[in-house]
């Protein structure tokens, strides 16, 4: 008697299988494609991840021209920075920031641009270099979590950070 309804279940189990779909229940098929999108969007990120530690470990803070602090809701400049001493204080903690985090609920506070002179190219007239923005970084009111882009290359990755970072940070507002 057992042997029927074991058989008659997977009987039931095989035909249902196809049916999947039409209940709105993921098929087998489309739960693979899900798992293989989850693994190709964090081979992804880890990625990203491993560009941006590349990017921050690699800024050279003596040839930064300048640091703009604006206000992310307005847009308005907050103060300008020069001190190369103060910036690379501030910004060096980033380097050792390796948590992603998701986008925070939090309003932005803060946009932190970093300029740098641009490479000057093969037959370019040093007075023509133009700074170019090689990062910005977004704070948000009482969160640890910045974002981080590099224009450049078109990165822009959410990160959790330490409160003694982004405090850094933000004292750069003034």
């Amino acid at each position: 008697m057992r042997a029927p309804k074991t058989v008659a279940a997977l009987l039931a189990a095989t035909l249902a299988l196809p049916l999947a779909g039409c209940f709105g229940l993921p098929t087998p098929g489309e739960i693979a494609n899900q798992a293989g999108e989850i693994a190709s969007r964090a081979d992804d990120l880890a990625a990203q991840a491993l560009e941006l530690t590349d990017t921050l470990s690699g800024i050279d803070y003596g040839k930064t021209s300048r640091l703009v602090v604006r206000d992310a809701a307005t847009g308005d400049v907050v103060r300008e920075v020069t001190d190369k001493t103060q910036i690379e204080a501030a910004f060096e903690p980033l380097s050792g920031v390796n948590g992603l985090a998701s986008a925070p609920d939090a309003a932005a506070e803060y946009v932190l641009e970093l300029w740098q002179p641009e490479t000057l190219k093969a037959g370019q007239d040093a007075s023509d270099v133009q700074d170019v923005k090689v990062l910005e970084v977004t704070t948000y009111e009482g969160s640890p979590t910045v974002t981080i882009e590099v224009s450049i290359i078109g990165l822009r990755l959410d990160l959790a950070a330490s409160e003694e970072t982004v405090d850094a940070l933000r004292a750069l507002a003034g």
